[in-house]
């Protein structure tokens, strides 16, 4: 932008998980988040979370310049959730519309950290949504992309490298344990680093939005990596009964 340029207001939100997260960020100012962590209750929290956001903070919808969504991985449900409200937005007010893994939006929340960031977000039946992350001159960098990993399997990949690991998100006290006994120096993040939060899923893409590289809302899909856990119980009733 020519130098003297409002800056962007950008719209953000994430419901990849449990958390259902809402922000309106600048590139250089974070005007106001919100995030409910609890019950998944993405079908009656995310449009009235918007909504009061935006009247706190005195916008309307034309002020919106650039809406920005978590594709996941993550919870199936509040994925489509929260992508179908942000695209039919962006569809409604003729904005952009940028994406980025809820993995990715944990890491960038850890800022700064030295050695590896692993997010983790519970994949069911004992697995983990899990990716390797790693700052570099202030930018964030996969050195993995997400991949639906067995604790053991982590462990495993992360014996690659002799550095401190950040692990953080979903995991479960009995896996750290795993992660801690493969002799892996690990760090587990304080609980307020462990959701995705929207105003961090817009800042780790800023310089897309800025730049313009939009997406296309009617070719944007959830990155579900897995099967949910409904299409998995169907495949094995399905299978006893042709058994």
């Amino acid at each position: 932008m020519a130098e003297g340029d409002e800056e962007l207001n950008i719209l953000c939100a994430d419901t990849s998980t449990n958390n259902c997260s809402v922000a309106v960020i600048t590139e250089n100012t974070m005007l106001g988040e919100m995030d409910i962590n609890f019950d998944l209750q993405h079908s009656v929290l995310l449009m009235p979370m918007i909504e009061e956001l935006m009247a706190r903070l005195k916008l309307s919808p034309k002020d919106i310049d650039a809406l920005c969504v978590s594709k996941g991985p993550g919870s199936f449900t509040g994925l489509r959730i929260g992508m179908a409200a942000l695209k039919g937005m962006a569809l409604a007010l003729g904005k952009p519309m940028y994406s980025s893994t809820s993995l990715e939006t944990l890491a960038f929340g850890a800022f700064g950290a030295k050695g590896i960031v692993c997010p983790m977000l519970d994949a069911l039946r004992g697995a983990y949504y899990a990716a390797f992350y790693r700052f570099e001159d202030g930018r964030l960098i996969a050195i993995m992309q997400p991949e639906v990993l067995t604790p053991e399997e982590i462990a495993e990949r992360l014996k690659d490298f002799n550095e401190e690991v950040l692990v953080m998100g979903e995991l479960k006290a009995k896996d750290l344990e795993v992660l801690t006994s493969k002799g892996l120096k690990v760090v587990k993040a304080p609980p307020a680093m462990d959701i995705p939060k929207a105003s961090n899923l817009g800042y780790c893409m800023l310089d897309r939005i800025i730049s313009g590289e939009s997406e296309n809302p009617d070719e944007l899909v959830p990155l579900y990596i897995r099967k949910s856990q409904a299409e998995h119980e169907y495949e094995k009733k399905r299978g006893r009964l042709n058994g």
